[in-house]
């Protein structure tokens, strides 16, 4: 393979692909040149070794700018294997607290069924006191009306005594005047 850098030609012999030693060459050629151009009374080994200083200061800095991602890299896998840690742990307490939830509505559920028992359950006692206090009413009103005619039928037997009573005393003194 041939190639020309600083205007000398060279012959190579490489395995691989030329494509890319001819994208390298160019590289070389341009650094080159730009050297000269800076320097135009500088001679071609000067200007080789001040073109192979620039070439491996990009070369420095582009390691270092590699080593700087992979460093940042690392630190961000890091930081995502702690969120992913994070994230799992947030899942579990989600899931544990979703059980809680259905627990608790579970719960919720059977106490409202047991609310609505119960409230069934004192409408009814509500419904059998209403009826109780009326019929209490009743009885009391019957009782009353009871007593009442017991208190006028003891009053008409208290009359009906005296009254017989009476018809004896005078009963007595007929007899006494008949035998006098």
């Amino acid at each position: 393979m041939e190639l020309r850098i600083l205007d000398t030609e060279f012959n190579l012999k490489a395995k691989g692909n030329e494509e890319h030693i001819s994208h390298v060459s160019e590289y070389v050629n341009t650094e080159l040149e730009r050297v000269k151009t800076a320097n135009p009374f500088t001679n071609h080994i000067r200007i080789a070794i001040l073109g192979c200083m620039n070439i491996t200061e990009k070369l420095f800095n582009a390691e270092e700018k590699v080593r700087n991602f992979e460093e940042t890299k690392v630190k961000e896998k890091s930081e995502v294997s702690l969120v992913k840690e994070e994230l799992e742990s947030t899942k579990t307490i989600l899931n544990e607290e979703k059980m809680k939830y259905k627990a608790l509505t579970e719960e919720k559920d059977l106490l409202q069924k047991e609310l609505d028992e119960k409230n069934d359950l004192l409408a009814q006692y509500r419904e059998h006191l209403r009826q109780s206090k009326t019929e209490s009413e009743t009885s009391r009103k019957t009782i009353l009306d009871l007593q009442n005619q017991l208190f006028e039928s003891q009053i008409e037997l208290v009359k009906a005594n005296k009254n017989h009573m009476e018809k004896d005393i005078f009963k007595n003194i007929e007899d006494k005047m008949k035998i006098d």
